[in-house]
């Protein structure tokens, strides 16, 4: 496996970093359940044997049943009280039950040994009532934010679980001292107060995004649905709301074989994949390349996530704007690939009659998606040499920062100087062959092991002046860092030359629970069953390569996308909701202190 970088901070990015807050809980409902009642029983078990010193062992048993039958019980009952909300579940209530038993486990144990250190009697039930109403905070701030309940029925579903367990495993003797305000006066003042930090918390969080965000809670109630639900209906009515209308274009490098009418395209969108799992154009891609008779490879075009599609809708107005594509040029030749490497930077070009296609890479370094500007800066330069046509072509072959100053300058020479040898170049008549995992050989070589979209891998190969060369495809959301150098060092060799590796950055593969929030390519299947792959591909590919001919179509779509202002928003809603967070957190540990010393 390979190392990856961080990224750099900006409102993508941010969101980015956010994400590893999902990684936080249980990695599965079992997992809820166990860490559940497990802090149940050690609640039970302290509570009886040192608060309430009840040494009777069949006694305890007895108890510790009836309140982990109770707490199973309870469980249902959270879920059946909650119907209706957006996110409602079993396993999502179980995850509830697990932080909010582990936070009541927490303050008995504590609480012993508070008692311990300051040399204080048992306190009887304090401890054991604040743990209970600190749960109970947790609860209310749960499912309100992520469930989606309103206050006053946050409030009371959050009583539910922990009350009905609570009197399920307390003594009958124990009601007595329940009932004696003093005998629990200090748990119940600082549980009241743990009660109405939650509640205002509620508040204040879910205002935070104002006003850019009406709702915080809303969008994340949104969110939580389409990525565990597949529901996407309230997201994508958010994402659409806040979009704009765009006129986007799309170019198309068409092939088309003398023997066989063999067809293959690289297809080259202007919007980007996104947002995530399974919103919007998360993935186009795969869209495409079904539109183009699954022998395409879908690239990555120099955009960011400004040009995001926001919902199935406006996919399907993109796909119709494809339909009205305009010829621009056709021909029969080609020039051989030219690379030139400046620093890290490498600029790989083929031009194909007065069409140059230039991809860039920092690879094995790795960097965030190319800015507009590079593309801008590289098709002047191309007009002004002769060329009709530049197709930019972001690699997006190894994870990385957004480009400094310094890698910006050098992918920008490397591609103006492979322009200029391009331009130079003498052209001659080519062959194209086509090959995919579609091939039953290669499907076996390769499980789908998560890392990849539906399209899979796919290879193009071009042969001209008796060599061929690859361009390796991937349909993933990048690849781990130094892969793409394994691949092209161990791929092809004295026939065919393996001249890049790209990706297409699909983002339905998002939603994983990595620090990315996804699998790049290479992090789970071995980089010998991938390098296996495209050897086998390359092999097909260079055998079903006939002399073809070439087209360039341009499509216009106007369509609605994402905008920049939309991921501020999103942005800095997460950061004031932090923010809060952070407040009511640090009173909540000061008042959780005081409660340890003081009680």
């Amino acid at each position: 496996m390979f190392a990856a970088e961080q990224y750099d901070d900006d409102d993508v990015s941010n969101i980015h970093r956010r994400w590893s807050f999902t990684r936080l809980g249980p990695s599965s409902s079992k997992a809820s359940y166990a860490i559940s009642l497990a802090c149940a029983t050690i609640i039970v078990v302290v509570s009886h044997l040192y608060y309430l010193q009840q040494q009777d062992a069949a006694g305890l048993i007895i108890f510790l049943l009836l309140g982990l039958g109770a707490l199973t019980g309870a469980h249902y009952l959270d879920y059946l009280a909650l119907r209706g909300t957006p996110v409602n579940k079993l396993s999502k209530v179980a995850h509830v039950s697990a932080f909010a038993n582990l936070l009541w486990a927490m303050t008995v144990l504590l609480g012993a040994a508070a008692d311990f250190v300051f040399a204080k009697a048992p306190p009887g039930l304090d401890y054991i009532v604040a743990g209970m109403l600190l749960a109970v905070g947790l609860r209310i701030g749960i499912f309100t934010s992520v469930f989606g309940a309103g206050t006053g029925r946050a409030i009371a579903v959050s009583f539910m679980q922990p009350a009905i367990f609570l009197f399920a495993f307390l003594p009958v003797s124990a009601y007595g001292m329940l009932a004696e305000a003093s005998s629990a006066a200090a748990g119940l003042a600082f549980g009241a107060a743990f009660v109405a930090l939650g509640i205002v918390w509620t508040v204040v969080a879910d205002r935070a995004g104002r006003p850019g965000l009406s709702s915080t809670f809303a969008v994340l109630q949104a969110f939580v649905a389409a990525w565990t639900e597949n529901k996407t209906d309230k997201m994508e009515e958010f994402t659409e709301a806040k979009a704009h209308e765009d006129v986007v274009a799309t170019k198309i490098l068409r092939f088309t074989y003398d023997q066989g009418g063999g067809r293959a395209a690289i297809v080259l969108p202007d919007v980007h994949p996104g947002p995530f799992s399974t919103v919007g154009g998360s993935n186009l891609p795969y869209v495409l390349y079904e539109a183009f008779g699954r022998s395409a490879l879908v690239m990555h075009s120099v955009s960011d996530h400004s040009l995001n599609i926001p919902s199935k809708r406006e996919l399907d107005r993109y796909l119709c704007g494809l339909a009205n594509s305009k010829l621009v040029e056709k021909g029969s030749t080609c020039t051989a690939p030219c690379q030139i490497r400046v620093g890290r930077s490498t600029a790989t070009g083929i031009a194909f009659g007065d069409t140059a296609t230039v991809m860039l890479s920092l690879a094995p370094a790795g960097m965030e998606d190319v800015p507009q500007s590079v593309r801008t800066e590289l098709e002047c330069h191309g007009s002004s040499i002769g060329f009709s046509s530049v197709l930019v072509i972001d690699c997006h072959n190894a994870m990385g920062r957004n480009l400094s100053d310094s890698d910006r300058s050098d992918i920008v020479s490397a591609a103006k100087q492979c322009l200029d040898q391009l331009k130079k170049q003498p052209q001659q008549e080519f062959k194209v062959g086509f090959a995919s995992l579609d091939d039953d050989a290669s499907r076996r070589l390769l499980s789908h092991a998560g890392e990849l979209g539906q399209a899979g891998l796919a290879v193009i190969v071009i042969s001209v002046s008796g060599q061929d060369y690859a361009i390796g495809w991937a349909d993933s959301n990048n690849m781990e860092n130094g892969l793409h150098d394994h691949i092209v060092s161990k791929v092809g060799g004295a026939i065919t030359t393996m001249l890049e590796v790209c990706t297409s950055d699909t983002h339905s593969t998002s939603g994983k629970r990595t620090r990315e929030g996804y699998f790049a390519l290479g992090s789970i299947s071995s980089p010998c069953d991938i390098v296996a792959a495209y050897d086998e591909m390359c092999r097909n590919a260079a055998g079903r390569a006939a002399r073809s001919t070439f087209e360039l179509a341009h499509a216009q779509s106007t369509v609605k996308v994402m905008g920049k202002q939309q991921f501020e928003d999103y942005s800095s809603a997460l950061d004031r909701s932090m923010n809060v967070t952070k407040v009511f957190l640090g009173i909540t540990v000061a008042t959780y202190i005081a409660m340890l010393i003081f009680s």
